[in-house]
């Protein structure tokens, strides 16, 4: 886990590796995967090197039936989901950071110094445009016409897809130490969900981008700065009733979607946000034990704790199953009904940059190594 202080940016406090213990495996060794019964071992349906590691490990995106991702040099890639066949390449030719938003037949990525790029579906540029002077530290989202991105000083910018100009920018301030990835924004409905540093929940209009209400996921606590790091991390998981958000040393917590809320709430802390599907909240917390949660009481469904000390990496809600992954590279594949371990997949013995992404019939999951892999449900 890395931190940024967000009054100096691109400062790293390189401490908190071994401070924090999430991704050192020096401090305690991981423990050894306990054997299940009747486990299904799954192999990848295929499997892509995006060339090596790089400094700031990239998010891949999943639309229209196509596959994006990109490397922090400036890489762009396009495979068919299906497949995995390469349909386009493209240079960029700047430092690329986040991750890869992809929608409506557009691609965005963002940049180190603060740039916004937009592609068409075919990888043809169509524009770009500067967000500020500081990093975009987040995935963009593309909807209603318009590109939103997140800047590592807490703004919010949106620009419209068509011509690139800039429709609206949210300022907010953050607190002296935040995680260095900001939690990915989502777009339902013509509204903005933002998770923030410091616990808060923004619903924000899409179209002027104004606040329609804020809500406290969870409340920093604590003597230092390192311990009173609450950030939103992950993306919100948002229905028609509830939207529910995690965060880093802190809760989970549920809101009425409409009105900010709150309906329930559990001390938790995941350094990759959540899952969920229509009836459960799923949560991979940072000592390795998964929650179910049933979405609209917080009643406890299941807990799983064959994982504790492995370090997951989020929860994904996926065809009647919960998909996790392990600082090992290691894919877990869980019964939805009772939490039960029923299938695993390795990859390249390194984590995966964020939680299992759905591909309608199965999952993807990119590392730190640079490994692309799509794997079948079981």
């Amino acid at each position: 886990m890395i931190f940024q202080r967000s009054l100096v940016l691109g400062f790293v406090l390189a401490g908190c590796l071994s401070a924090c213990g999430l991704f050192s495996s020096n401090l305690h060794p991981i423990p050894e995967l306990k054997e299940v019964v009747g486990l299904k071992k799954l192999q990848p349906r295929w499997k892509i090197s995006l060339g090596g590691e790089d400094l700031v490990p990239l998010s891949p995106a999943v639309a229209h039936d196509h596959v994006y991702a990109a490397r922090g040099n400036g890489e762009v890639f396009a495979y068919t989901a299906a497949s995995g066949a390469q349909t386009w390449r493209k240079d960029l030719r700047v430092s690329l950071t986040a991750g890869v938003g992809a929608a409506d037949g557009y691609v965005a990525l963002g940049t180190k110094q603060g740039l916004v790029i937009l592609l068409d579906e075919d990888g043809k540029e169509i524009w770009r445009q500067s967000a500020g002077n500081s990093e975009i530290s987040a995935s963009p989202v593309i909807s209603g016409g318009m590109v939103v991105v997140r800047t590592g000083d807490g703004s919010l910018v949106a620009f419209n897809v068509i011509d690139g100009k800039r429709r609206w920018k949210l300022d907010r301030a953050l607190p002296a130490l935040t995680l260095y990835h900001a939690s990915n924004a989502v777009a339902v409905r013509g509204a903005i969900f933002a998770g923030y540093p410091g616990g808060k929940l923004l619903a924000i209009g899409l179209d002027q981008g104004r606040i329609g209400w804020e809500a406290a996921v969870a409340i920093p606590r604590g003597a230092t700065e390192l311990e009173r790091v609450a950030d939103v991390t992950g993306a919100p998981q948002v229905s028609d009733r509830n939207v529910c958000a995690a965060t880093f040393q802190g809760r989970i917590a549920c809101f009425e979607t409409t009105n900010g809320n709150p309906i329930w709430s559990r001390d938790a802390s995941s350094i990759a946000g959540l899952g969920a599907d229509t009836s459960r909240v799923y949560v991979a917390d940072d000592k390795g034990v998964v929650n179910a949660w049933e979405r609209a009481s917080g009643a406890s469904a299941w807990k799983n704790e064959d994982f504790l000390g492995r370090r997951l990496v989020g929860a994904t809600a996926a065809s009647g199953q919960v998909v996790v992954t392990d600082l090992q590279g290691y894919v877990h594949w869980l019964d939805r009904i009772d939490g039960k371990v029923i299938a695993r997949a390795s990859t390249d013995d390194s984590s995966a940059v964020q939680t299992p992404l759905f591909l309608g019939d199965g999952v993807l999951v990119q590392t730190r190594k640079g490994g692309l892999y799509a794997f079948p449900m079981p």
